[in-house]
Order: C-alpha cells, then structure tokens, then sequence
C-alpha cells in the first residue's frame, strides 16, 4: 500500500489493480480503524475526489444508513424532532452522522422530515427494500474500465431500494457540467457520472414502480449524493 500512496502523492496515475487494492484498503480502515481512516480521510479526500472521482465518507455512517435505520424504526422520527435529541437512543454507527449534521447541517432532517412524514403519520414513502444481491452491469463487464464507477454504484447500493445499477452510454460531445440524478418513468431513474476524463449515462432500476416512491426514492439519492433539496 505504501506504494500505491507514494504514487497518488506524486500525481502517478494508479493501474485498475491498484484501484481495486486502494479501495479494499479504505473499506477496511473506514470499517476497523476508525482514526486511522480520519487521518486518511484529512490526507487524500480532496486528491481521490479530484483525480479519481472517489468520494469517502466523512463517518463511518451516512445518509444511506440513516434513512434505511428510519424507515424501519419510525420512532426515530420523534426523537429528531427534538430540539436536543437523545442520540444515545440511536445506533452507535449513526450518533457520529447524527451530531455532525446537528451542528452542521440541521436543514437536512427537516428536508427529509418533510419528504417522509405526511399528513397521514404514514412512512410508507419509499420503494421497498430488495430481497437478494443487488445487480451491477459494467461496460465490457469491466467494473474498473472507469476510474471511481466502481466505486459510485456501491455507494447508490447502499440504498435498499436500488436493485440493479447499468451503465448506459458515454456522454460524447463534452462531459457533463454537474451530475445529477433524474427519473425516467417509476421504476427507472438515470444518472450522470463525471470523472477526470469523461461522462457516463447510467440507469438506476428501483424496487418498486410505484410513481412517488419512485419520485421519492429520485430526491433522496440527490440529496444523499450531491446535497441538492430540490
């Protein structure tokens, strides 16, 4: 490993192995070593993020296991909307996430508020979880041809909801100028993915075909993905 981090500190382009290697070795210090991975993470986040369009997590919990924690335990719901809620009463995974966008970020539980809870009480709002493996479809069945695609539909499967992730065409003309997540019809959205190099159309197939699920399930991965709320 000391090798493969030599050359991204040289500005060395990695080959597909040590891609694979490198994120191998992230999961693991994101998993097992949670100072080590801080001290990773203040080293190389913007670099991996610029160079190979590879985002880390900042927690070893985020949005995608917030939200699959809240569908499932809808008490959850009551305690944020507690001035200071009582974080003990979360996982330990999420009282990390949850204190960070408290005092950074509070606008996010009041937009995903909003998305779930309705007039009804009813949470019922997102496309239901899969029951087996989640599908990857690569071009060339490659899933390193694209530096950082591998890595961008694990964190999309980290969503229940997701169950297949395709590649669909390159964007030929330009790369795109901000990727973003659309629906196409309930059931299906499309994405845009933008590395150093180019721009790749993907589709998202969903669990459900239900038209606001799908909607839904469209607005969570925007906000989970590129902070956007609207």
């Amino acid at each position: 490993m000391r090798k493969i981090l030599r050359k991204i500190d040289q500005g060395a382009e990695l080959l597909p192995d040590e891609y694979e290697n490198l994120l191998n070795y992230i999961e693991n210090l994101r998993a097992n070593s949670p100072e080590s991975y801080a001290l990773f993470y203040d080293r190389y986040v913007r670099i991996l993020y610029t160079e190979y369009a590879t985002f880390l997590p900042h927690l070893a919990a985020g949005i995608s296991e917030l939200i699959e924690y809240l569908v499932h335990n809808p008490q959850g719901w009551e305690l944020l909307q507690n001035k200071y809620p009582d974080l003990s009463r979360f996982p330990l995974a999420l009282q990390d996430y949850l204190q960070y966008i408290i005092l950074n970020n509070p606008g996010l539980i009041s937009t995903l508020q909003d998305l779930f809870i309705k007039k009804d009480g009813k949470l019922d709002v997102l496309p239901v979880q899969r029951s087996g493996e989640i599908v990857f479809k690569f071009e060339d069945g490659n899933p390193y041809k694209e530096f950082g695609l591998k890595y961008h539909f694990e964190r999309l499967a980290r969503f229940p909801f997701v169950s297949r992730l395709q590649t669909y065409r390159y964007l030929t003309r330009n790369k795109a100028s901000q990727d973003r997540i659309e629906l196409i019809r309930p059931g299906l959205l499309g994405g845009i993915f933008t590395n150093k190099f180019k721009s790749i159309y993907y589709y998202i197939f969903l669990t459900e075909d239900d038209p606001l699920k799908s909607s839904n399930a469209c607005r969570i991965l925007n906000i989970a993905l590129y902070e956007k709320t609207d």
